[in-house]
């Protein structure tokens, strides 16, 4: 059975330990594949690499890591290690004056700087020596290079150009598949003929392949070094750029590619790619369309037209770019799922959950088509007898009485029973499941459009309008146990406004507390009158003493504005919308798209195999934090190694208090 990306980091991570090194490289290698910027597999590959004295190509791996997630203390630590490792103190001290503003810990940083202090000195009286020896060393290969260059004019060239049977070879070996083959005998090519631009091309599509991304976009850079006027080579590097989410030199080379050659349809493509990450939706259609009027059969071109149309709120047209993708390629995947999220949008679930089962049914280990339809089960019983395991899973998950674990006051056996036997009923049906999800969610049709009024704060320094009426109740749960009680409770109260509410596991580094459940509220008058109601549910199921209070808004917008957090239970609040934000917001609206309304699908009032899978996270969470009260779920080993990595990592900033 395919392992899953945690599964398989959490296998590297104890190869590594274990000094395994071949084995730990090609397990972090396997996730990379799948995911080129995973911030732990790149980091800990960067790590592997200096320990066999290779820091220089440690760096583009380190450097993906912290671009990844700039949060994580470690990555900067190892970053700057390698670069003062490979001796550029200049590139380091630059890096280690952004890790401040980050806020790496001071006696960190001046380990750091201790180690500035003690390079330069042991490199400095050796500085005009070297520099001689180095000019004279250069002298000497200009002169052999010279001689090389006579002979090989006098003999037609030979020596100069990598023999024609090679450049077969090679070639032979990429379209093959055969990529291991094809990086060595391109790394011969390289070595021996530098300056032939067609090694250095295969190589850098060969370490794509590898998902090497990092290594691949320096020979890329290679390439369009060596051949300028090289439309495809500018084309491929854009692309990898892309991937590693350097979004603006990908945008400088697709549009150079363009340039030099109008009627690349692939440069048109992965433009188009580079301005829908950019969130330039209507540009990024513009250019998928160019790539399919240069190539008419260009299915990958039409399904990203896809995502770009559902983006814009399109979804008639989104629907038939994802059936011409799939008319033209049938064994398409991923337009199978991104067709089965349009017909979701439109409220055709039964349609939607085909494409998804068609999606999974081409790509077995295709984890987002996966993770798709499990999301789809948490508001829609399928409606036929199904044969997809996800689905008889869900269905029989859904049928666990949460009634019967909520009736009195709900003890530690029951959701420990609970939390049994839905894990054996993903057992009984061989799923090998994961999610990256930490929330659990009972919706009401509401839309919040929480991502567009955050992307204007983080953006802006600016709270929108929307969210100074917005209020939540919080309570805090102080053990995991305690959180899965809370999760039952909140899907069995009842709300005139079925108000949408989540359990939650606390990921955000600045943000204080641990677990959290949040009922979200449309005035203070609902808020206090829920607050009230919810006060004696909670103590009559859980118990007393849990932390429960009215809260206004995202924790992020009282750290940059205090007095937003203040709220007063009568009169005016301490602090209001400022109308001059009005204008920001109203140009912000103007250049981003605004969807057309698409049905929002209440969740069903039930246990469902996504809820199971996010307490699973939880538990990971808790184990991370040295929550005692997991062990009693009898989860055996970490399913999510990055949830208990970053529930670690919250150590170092907040206090775990144990209950007792």
């Amino acid at each position: 059975m395919e392992l899953t990306i945690e599964q398989a980091l959490q296998q590297g991570i104890a190869a590594h330990k274990e000094g395994k090194l071949q084995e730990a490289e090609r397990l972090y290698r396997a996730i990379l594949q799948t995911q080129p910027a995973h911030p732990d597999a790149n980091h800990n590959l960067g790590v592997l690499t200096v320990s066999v004295n290779k820091a220089e190509a440690a760096l583009p791996l380190f450097k993906t890591a912290l671009e990844a997630n700039p949060k994580i203390e470690q990555f900067w630590l190892s970053y700057i290690n390698a670069l003062i490792k490979g001796k550029q103190f200049d590139n380091a001290k630059q890096v280690l004056e952004q890790a401040k503003k980050q806020g790496v810990a001071r006696d960190k940083v001046d380990a750091i700087e201790a180690q500035f202090t003690t390079a330069s000195r042991v490199n400095e009286p050796n500085l005009v020596e070297q520099k001689k020896s180095l000019t004279l060393l250069e002298k000497r290969k200009k002169l052999a290079e010279q001689k090389k260059q006579k002979k090989a004019k006098k003999y037609n060239l030979k020596g100069i150009s990598p023999s024609q049977e090679q450049l077969n070879s090679l070639l032979e070996h990429y379209q093959n598949g055969r990529f291991d083959d094809a990086e060595k005998l391109s790394i011969s090519i390289t070595q021996e003929f530098p300056e032939h631009q067609f090694g250095w091309k295969v190589l850098g599509a060969v370490l794509n392949q590898l998902g090497r991304i990092p290594e691949s976009v320096v020979a890329k850079e290679r390439a369009v070094k060596l051949v300028p006027t090289d439309a495809e080579a500018h084309s491929n590097l854009g692309n990898t750029l892309q991937q590693l989410g350097r979004l603006d030199e990908a945008e400088t080379s697709c549009r150079q590619a363009i340039a030099l050659k109008p009627d690349l349809a692939e440069a048109h493509y992965n433009l188009g790619n580079t301005l829908q990450e950019l969130g330039r939706l209507d540009e990024a259609g513009a250019s998928y369309t160019q790539a399919i009027g240069l190539k008419p059969d260009y299915a990958e071109a039409h399904s990203n037209l896809g995502l770009t149309l559902k983006e814009l709120g399109r979804l008639d047209e989104a629907e038939a770019s994802y059936t011409q993708a799939i008319a033209l390629k049938p064994d398409y995947a991923e337009a199978h799922s991104n067709l089965g999220n349009t017909l979701q949008e439109l409220g055709r679930l039964e349609e939607a959950e085909a494409s998804y089962t068609q999606a999974i049914a081409l790509k077995t280990d295709y984890a987002e088509a996966q993770g798709n339809l499990v999301q789809l089960l948490t508001s829609y019983i399928s409606q036929k007898k199904s044969s997809q395991p996800i689905v008889k899973a869900d269905q029989e998950i859904k049928e666990i009485n949460l009634n019967e674990n909520a009736s009195g006051v709900i003890s530690n056996d029951k959701i420990i029973h609970l939390f049994y036997k839905s894990s054996n009923i993903i057992k009984k049906y061989g799923l090998d499941l994961g999610t990256q999800l930490s929330q659990t969610y009972k919706r009401n049709s509401v839309e919040f459009d929480c991502k567009r009024h955050m992307q204007i704060f983080n953006k802006f320094n600016v709270i929108p309008k929307f969210c100074f009426g917005c209020y939540k109740v919080q309570v805090e749960p102080r053990s995991v146990l305690e959180l899965i009680k809370l999760f039952v409770v909140f899907d069995q109260i009842k709300l005139s406004e079925n108000n949408t509410r989540k359990c939650m596991i606390e990921m955000r580094s600045e943000i204080s507390g641990f677990y959290k459940g949040l009922i979200y509220c449309s005035s203070l008058k609902e808020a206090y009158q829920i607050a009230g109601y919810l006060e004696m549910v909670v103590k009559e199921k859980i118990g007393s003493g849990l932390p429960l209070a009215v809260k206004r808004g995202c924790s992020e917008y009282a750290i940059a504005f205090p007095d937003y957090k203040e709220i007063n239970k009568s009169g005016a609040q301490l602090m209001n919308y400022n109308e001059d934000w009005k204008l920001i917001e109203e140009d912000y609206d103007s250049k981003n798209a605004i969807k057309s309304k698409s049905t929002i699908l209440p969740s069903l009032s039930c246990l469902s195999l996504s809820d199971v899978l996010i307490i699973r996270n939880w538990i990971d969470y808790a184990k991370g934090i040295g929550d005692s009260s997991a062990q009693l779920l009898n989860q055996n080993g970490i399913v999510s190694q990055r949830t208990y990595e970053m529930a670690k990592s919250r150590l170092e900033r907040h206090v775990w208090r144990e209950l007792i």
